[in-house]
């Protein structure tokens, strides 16, 4: 009986040993959360990792080293327990952001773009299903935006138009859906700012898109079209190389990244 609890006695004390070891190798050597490439003038390429924020971090921000460049450039993130992978690209005023999720089903591209006067398109694709919205600055109204957003009942993406500044844009042209305090679903189909049609839903209605199918992927091309163009004219501006083809099951974008990593 002795016997077996001083072994038990040393086993605890090597599992208190091996775990303050652990912890002190975490310390240490922290592991990274992720790893990049920078691409810009000076230097011309920067690779890095991107660690958790430091015991003493005042603001809990994660810590790139070495530290990313300030200036333009094209930053390229794989983001490898979550399964991400982001694009970032700065030249003066105008920049985009461009994130690919690998863990959703199916795979999700997201698009934020500032042009240089500071007018946004967005755009969110479901890759090889369909464009869950792509908005873009009316070049002919000032603080409009049009473009393309799903619809539940119609499966597919349907012509829509906002208008306001920032955050606060309300629906000119196009559908969308209110969740309501009671848990129910309110459809509104606008034709110039007016409501010309208005139904209420127990549940979010969804229509079986398969039968668009076709006109989704078309879509799909045209946003892959100005996504490659956009990226294109970055590159040639920059000077420095920028992957392409976000909107492509069959690439990978940042498989940059892990060169001589």
């Amino acid at each position: 009986m002795k016997r077996n609890r001083l072994v038990g006695i040393n086993l605890f004390v090597i599992a208190i040993v091996i775990l303050a070891g652990w912890l002190i190798w975490q310390f240490l050597f922290p592991v990274p959360v992720a790893k990049w490439v920078f691409y810009g003038e000076k230097p011309s390429e920067l690779r890095g990792y991107t660690y958790p924020p430091a015991k003493n971090s005042a603001d809990g921000k994660l810590e790139p080293k070495p530290e990313i460049p300030a200036g333009d450039g094209a930053l390229l993130t794989l983001w490898p327990d979550t399964k991400r992978c982001t694009l970032t690209v700065k030249s003066g005023q105008e920049n985009i952001s461009v994130t690919r999720f690998r863990e959703s089903s199916p795979e999700v591209v997201q698009v934020e773009y500032i042009d240089e006067s500071g007018m946004p398109t967005a755009l969110y694709v479901q890759l090889n299903y369909g464009v869950s919205f792509w908005t873009y600055p009316d070049p002919n109204i000032t603080n409009d935006f049009i473009g393309w957003k799903f619809d539940n009942l119609a499966g597919k993406a349907l012509p829509i138009r906002f208008r306001g500044e920032a955050m606060i844009k309300r629906v000119i042209d196009g559908t969308q859906y209110k969740h309501q305090t009671n848990g129910h679903w309110l459809y509104e189909k606008y034709h110039d700012g007016e409501v010309l049609e208005s139904k209420e839903f127990s549940t979010l209605p969804v229509a079986n898109s398969e039968q668009n199918r076709q006109a989704e992927l078309v879509l799909i091309d045209q946003a892959d079209q100005w996504l490659s163009e956009t990226l294109q004219d970055l590159s040639d501006t920059l000077s420095v190389p920028i992957p392409d083809q976000w909107l492509s099951t069959n690439n990978d974008p940042c498989q940059s990244v892990n060169t001589d990593m």
